[in-house]
């Protein structure tokens, strides 16, 4: 519990001088970014999006992030993005909502040279 509280602490240190995915997308937290930066694969099974961030006028995320389960717990990516998320979410409820929506469009990836590599999804 005490860890938990710690990195719900310390995400809202490091996102507080952020503005909100209304106005300008939050970047992944450095705690999220550090985890899934390995980005090795041997196939593409092993590459996962999962969409991190809420943006207030439209709902859905605000970004997507790309990782491997090759080197990480895909639980731990989880809790870590829906920490985010939450964050994010506390952001948006102190500030005056942006009527526009700005679209981010879903990624899918691949493994591609032993890398995860990501694609913008279209219509």
């Amino acid at each position: 519990m005490k860890t938990v509280l710690a990195l719900v602490t310390s995400t809202l240190l490091m996102l507080s001088g952020c503005q909100s995915s209304t106005g300008t997308q939050i970047e992944e937290s450095n705690t999220l970014k550090a985890y899934v930066a390995d980005l090795s694969c041997d196939a593409s099974f092993q590459c996962k999006v999962i969409g991190v961030g809420e943006r207030a006028a439209c709902g859905g995320p605000s970004n997507y992030v790309v990782f491997s389960t090759k080197n990480v717990d895909e639980n731990e990516v989880e809790r870590l993005a829906d920490a985010e998320t939450a964050q994010e979410r506390i952001l948006n409820e102190r500030q005056t909502p942006d009527e526009t929506c700005k679209q981010v469009l879903p990624i899918q990836s691949l493994c591609i040279k032993s890398k995860c590599e990501s694609f913008t999804v279209s219509n």
